[in-house]
Formats: C-alpha cells, sequence, structure tokens
C-alpha cells in the first residue's frame, strides 16, 4: 500500500497531499505514513483493494469507492464522530496542526464552516457515518484546489 497515494482527509479537507502547498515533501510524506495504517485497516474492512482506489482516483471517481470506507477513515482521524457528524471542531484542530501558512490555514477554515452544513442533512445510516463522510467528501470536492 506504499505506492497508495489515496485522495484522504488531511487539515479539514478530503483533498490530494500532493496539492497541498504549504507542506513540505517531509510533512506530506508524514501525513501519507500516519494515514496509511487507517486506509489499510479500512480497506480490508470494506473490501475495498488498492488497485479499485487507484483505479478509482485515476478516473477522477473517488467518490465511487464504498462511502463506508471514506466513513471508516474519516472516523479514524475523528472528523467523523461516534454519532456519525462531522466533527468541525477537530477538522480545525488538524488544519491548524499541518498548514502553517495563515491565509491556506483561513481558506481551509473557511471551508470547514460551510461544509459543517453536511450534519445538518438526513442520512439513513445514522451513527455509521457512511453517508455523512460521503456528504462531506461531496462538500469537499469543489474546494480541492483551494488549498
Amino acid at each position: 500500500m506504499k505506492s497508495l497515494s489515496l485522495v484522504i482527509f488531511v487539515v479539514g479537507l478530503a483533498i490530494n497531499i500532493g496539492n497541498i502547498r504549504a507542506l513540505s515533501d517531509d510533512d506530506k510524506k508524514n501525513i501519507h505514513a500516519g494515514i496509511l495504517p487507517f486506509i489499510a485497516e479500512c480497506s480490508k474492512e470494506y473490501g475495498v483493494t488498492e488497485e479499485q482506489i487507484k483505479e478509482a482516483k485515476e478516473a477522477g471517481q473517488i467518490g465511487s469507492i464504498n462511502p463506508c470506507l471514506m466513513g471508516c477513515i474519516f472516523k479514524k482521524v475523528e472528523v467523523i464522530d461516534d454519532k456519525g457528524l462531522f466533527n468541525p471542531d477537530k477538522a480545525e484542530e488538524i488544519t491548524k496542526k499541518f498548514l502553517p501558512n495563515e491565509e491556506e490555514q483561513k481558506k481551509a477554515l473557511d471551508i470547514i464552516k460551510t461544509c459543517t452544513s453536511v450534519n445538518d442533512q438526513d442520512v439513513s445510516d445514522g451513527a455509521e457515518g457512511c453517508d455523512r463522510a460521503k456528504l462531506l467528501f461531496e462538500c469537499f470536492i469543489p474546494f480541492k484546489g483551494q488549498v
């Protein structure tokens, strides 16, 4: 799984680590290394292979992957809580930790604030977090290039 470059939730956004301009290559590697165990665990749990993730990413269809995989990863990094809700406070904490540039940090915090609205939407899976994770991911996608 080391070769996997997955769109993951870092700094409160579902963005590709390679697109975070404010981080050094070492910072990106550290974040990626920190999230890989979660990706591996959740992938195994939900039967999603590295190849499926890679193909979806290359096709620009990462959102087509089982939303429970994304929910699992988001729960592991604590941006989806045990009630299945987006935790904007945790997303802000991660943002402040990993985005040193104040201007980019402000943009990310604004996006987090915007996407907090996913908590107001009805979902069918409750505390599971799959549906909310998909909504959250979809909310972040239009902002991908802004941070």
